[in-house]
């Protein structure tokens, strides 16, 4: 009798203890709902671990996670709305090494980013003050829709995306080796890379062909070809937006763009003339050429404009070296002589050599800058832009232009 009593008395225990233990569960849960904001687009689950409303005095982080729970690639932007600021900064560091910093403000601040199946990626994002001044504003995390025909949406839509290329940077790439992804100064952007045959774009009655999607979903285009009006590269002053060749870029944007202007983004165009401590060689020799890193980050000065060129980087990353390729998409055999890019090479007695493109499809080193060279333009496609075709030669994207 005294051990059923026993009995009783410990199960009523244990049934105390496992009550008592789903009330604080339930009490713990309850505090995690309340920090937390979990939503979910789609297949895709973002978590905004503070919230997803900041109202913040001094130094501050917030950290979210997106989750893609589908069964293939999918693609989000991140976005800053209804910022209330003065003179704060921040900076975005994700798990897969996206790292962006800029001043705090309405914006899209990543745009087109990948996602595979089943991956989760964490972020912190810090802002950065001088003083206590208090700021807000939201953080908006979303799928992107691939129904509206912009621009880059399609394109990624078209094809695979890679994370690494199938030949070493600094050597030629002869193989189609597709889309791949890479990070800009705006965010994660995407690169067409050696042979590839689906990059075309007809727009303002000439052809083109995609270079890469901008960290911010605006697409750059390179002409398929050379203007008629040879140039050289500067006179006096180095700096492209004081050059000659900058002169001939936007008389010819004048010319046969000028119609087309709402279409085309103003751009910030990498011109990277930092010399090394040598006085002599530029330090784009040093990446690229050298140690064979190109970047798509500007390391040197930016000019905003709507006409440019390719850098250094740029071509090598499209797969060229510095001896003759004529099996990627850059090469074109109507192009009978070298062109300029806006990256400089070396100094050599007081006279600058930008880095060009010669006729075999090789990046060259070996011209003085005051010398007369071809030209080919460089724009940049706005980000709302729609377009139709699948990117072949026979079939070119095409912008449809909406009647105003």
């Amino acid at each position: 009798m005294r051990l059923r009593f026993k009995s009783v008395l410990i199960f009523i225990f244990m049934l105390f203890i496992a009550c008592a233990a789903i009330g604080i569960g339930y009490i713990f849960y309850d505090k995690v709902i309340d920090k937390s904001d979990i939503v979910v687009d789609g297949d895709l689950t973002i978590n905004y671990m503070n919230g997803d409303v900041f109202n913040l005095k001094g130094n501050s982080t917030m950290n979210f996670s997106i989750t893609n729970n589908g069964t293939d690639t999918k693609y989000y932007y991140i976005q800053i709305s209804d910022v209330l600021a003065n003179n704060v900064n921040y900076e975005l560091m994700s798990s897969d090494d996206v790292k962006i910093s800029n001043v705090l403000k309405s914006d899209i601040i990543l745009n087109q980013v990948a996602i595979d199946a089943n991956e989760t990626v964490n972020y912190e994002l810090k802002f950065i003050v001088e003083s206590s001044e208090e700021y807000s504003g939201k953080i908006v995390i979303g799928l992107k829709s691939q129904e509206e025909n912009l621009f880059a949406d399609i394109i990624l839509n078209n094809n695979e995306i890679s994370k690494s290329s199938l030949s070493k940077m600094g050597e030629n790439a002869i193989l189609d080796e597709g889309l791949l992804e890479e990070k800009d100064d705006l965010g994660v952007a995407y690169y067409f890379r050696g042979n590839v045959l689906n990059n075309n774009v007809l727009f303002a009655d000439m052809y083109w062909k995609i270079v890469k999607i901008n960290g911010d979903g605006s697409v750059k285009l390179v002409l398929d070809g050379i203007i008629d009006e040879v140039s050289n590269y500067y006179d006096d002053d180095i700096s492209f937006s004081k050059s000659n060749v900058y002169d001939t870029l936007n008389t010819w944007y004048d010319t046969y763009l000028n119609n087309y202007g709402d279409y085309i983004a103003y751009y910030k165009f990498c011109n990277d003339n930092v010399i090394d401590s040598d006085g002599i060689t530029y330090n784009a020799y040093n990446r690229v050429v050298i140690n064979k890193i190109p970047t798509f980050v500007c390391l040197g000065d930016s000019d905003n404009s709507k006409i440019g060129l390719l850098t250094a980087d740029e071509v090598t990353m499209a797969g060229a070296s510095t001896t003759e390729n004529k099996s990627y998409y850059l090469y074109n055999e109507d192009i009978d002589t070298s062109y300029w890019t806006m990256t400089g090479s070396r100094n050599i007695n007081g006279v600058f050599y930008p880095f060009m493109v010669d006729s075999n499809g090789a990046l060259i080193n070996n011209t003085a800058g005051n010398l007369y060279r071809g030209v080919r333009p460089v724009i940049n496609i706005i980000k709302t832009a729609k377009v139709e075709g699948d990117g072949t030669y026979d079939n070119p994207y095409k912008l449809i232009i909406e009647d105003n």
